[in-house]
């Protein structure tokens, strides 16, 4: 993987047709060959700034950009360790992250600046927004000539973070895998297979165009970039306010996303649906029961029946989806059936950032709705319902940051089930759960499922303040009707719920929950602990008053 992904960069000179859109409050477009002049310009900047002798380790931070992504691929092909600080933590929570990881230098997009007065290193800014370049601005460092070899570029290239749901940010060392073992008459045999694979599916097309939006701090993110420059693929740079704008508009085929996109466009699609005439409804429903919705994005009759119907509805999503994938929080399954029934399979994932693979992915021939499809490693549940995992220690950068369980099997800390099929389904994260007086164990995810309301505005935290009932924390906009219209959209979601999962109190929160604000993480997950402690000392209502 090292030797391929340098040997794509080496690549990039001579690649005029290829591009990355930047969709920066405009619309900029940058060829292959012009990255491929930037990260080597960065190069000569970073060796300006390397210490003698010893390995250097590069603070990264700040929001999704194109100059954010051109330092950590200068960071890569220059053989120096990046290190990714998610940008929404606080100013010594920042600080003292870069501390532990040993940065020597930090560079930071200038957006930061009033939150990086603790950083101890020199700190460099780009994204100034200015002609003249200040003192401390990157691109006003004279670079030094320096060699870029594939044995220069260092098997733990980068230092990265979990997202902090459940508190402090986590650190994983970021490796390539070792070098593939001798060909062999087998080994041969499966690269066939997963090239013939290749060229008959959608990947080998040469239309197909990447969206990334989601923070870079997240190791999956340039990850996908990555696979994007091995496979000759374009590159929509957005962000997460206007990412659905863009969707529209750049018709990217690939995404990788947090649930709440995809529930917005939901949203918007059965809005489209609702406005079919007569005929189009009775289209629509043989349609559905011929299920052309299932069959393949190249199957003729799903292309005639797709052109009647979906014209309008496509807009909404930009048209085109042969890999749209939903990870690191519960999606409801309104919001997948939604995407299903106009013939778009939004693919599930499941794995965590301190494992070097994806545990469990849905696909085109594994694909069940609320299922993170068949696992792609060993998987087990344990007797509390944990999902454990076959992982050999020596795949790990650093074997210490998980737990295992006796017999060898990983811990993740996450609850589920497989089902007969050998299909996987999560229920939660294990310290997640809420456990009553009575026993009674209260999944927060599946409550908050039957309100769609709320979740896709980030707006409903569930828990329990007194250990006896079920409160939820939630953000209602005045709009909406006031506390009473509140009050009976939750009881209406009760209705739904088993007797100890009924929603009992409700804490009015002035503002949603926000990466901002903290309640938040980078990747739209919501920090239960602290929502909780935010809100521990308010006067609950009832909901039932």
């Amino acid at each position: 993987m090292k030797r391929q992904l340098f040997a794509a960069l080496e690549k990039l000179a001579g690649n005029e047709h290829n591009e990355i859109v930047c969709r920066d409050g405009g619309r900029v477009r940058k060829s292959w060959a012009e990255l491929a002049r930037d990260i080597d310009r960065a190069v000569t900047r970073l060796a300006a700034l390397r210490p003698d002798g010893r390995e250097f380790n590069v603070g990264l931070i700040g929001p999704t950009s194109y100059e954010w992504m051109v330092l950590d691929l200068a960071c890569l092909k220059g053989g120096f360790r990046s290190i990714a600080v998610p940008e929404f933590l606080t100013g010594r929570e920042i600080a003292e992250l870069f501390q532990e990881a040993g940065a020597d230098v930090v560079l930071a997009d200038r957006a930061l600046a009033d939150r990086l007065e603790e950083v101890e290193v020199p700190v460099w800014y780009f994204r100034s927004g200015t002609t003249a370049p200040a003192p401390d601005d990157l691109d006003g460092i004279e670079g030094v000539p320096w060699t870029c070899t594939v044995e220069r570029v260092l098997d733990r290239y980068s230092v990265g973070y979990s997202s902090g749901t459940s508190g402090k940010a986590k650190r994983i060392d970021l490796m390539f895998p070792p070098e593939p073992p001798p060909m062999t008459w087998r080994r041969a045999a499966g690269l066939a297979v997963q090239y013939w694979r290749y060229r008959t599916s959608f990947w080998s097309r040469k239309d197909n165009r990447l969206l990334v939006f989601m923070p870079f701090s997240h190791p999956q993110q340039r990850a996908f970039v990555r696979l994007a420059l091995i496979r000759g693929i374009d590159i929509v740079l957005s962000d997460p306010l206007r990412c659905v704008q863009d969707l529209v508009v750049e018709k990217p085929n690939i995404m990788v996303s947090v649930p709440v996109v995809y529930q917005a466009l939901a949203a918007r699609i059965e809005q489209k649906l609702g406005q079919f005439d007569e005929r189009r409804r009775a289209v629509f429903r043989l349609y559905l029961r011929l299920g052309a919705n299932r069959l393949g994005n190249r199957n003729p009759v799903k292309h005639v029946f797709g052109r009647y119907l979906f014209g309008k509805v496509r807009k909404v999503y930009g048209g085109r989806a042969d890999y749209f994938v939903t990870g690191s929080a519960p999606i409801d399954r309104r919001t997948l059936t939604t995407f299903y029934r106009v013939g778009v399979k939004i693919y599930e994932g499941y794995g965590q950032s301190e494992l070097p693979r994806i545990i469990s992915m849905s696909s085109e021939k594994d694909f069940r709705i609320g299922s993170v499809g068949k696992p792609r490693v060993p998987v087990r549940i344990g007797a509390d319902g944990e999902i454990l995992v076959k992982i050999d220690p020596a795949e790990l950068a650093d074997p210490s940051i998980v737990a295992f369980a006796e017999d060898g099997y990983l811990r993740t800390g996450d609850l589920g089930r497989l089902d007969e099929d050998g299909f996987l389904f999560l229920d939660g994260r294990k310290d997640d759960v809420i456990v009553l007086d009575n026993g009674e164990k209260v999944f927060p995810t599946r409550v908050e499922a039957v309100f769609p309301e709320l979740t896709v505005e980030d707006s409903i935290c569930v828990t329990s303040f007194d250990g006896k009932r079920i409160a939820a924390v939630v953000h209602w906009p005045a709009e909406r009707g006031g506390g009473e219209a509140l009050r009976g959209y939750l009881a209406d979601g009760n209705a739904k719920l088993a007797e100890h999962e009924k929603v009992q109190l409700l804490v009015p929160a002035d503002e949603p929950f926000t990466v901002e604000n903290g309640l938040l993480t980078g990747t739209r997950k919501l920090r239960r602990q602290r929502i909780k402690t935010a809100f521990c000392q308010a006067v609950p209502e009832r909901v039932d008053d």
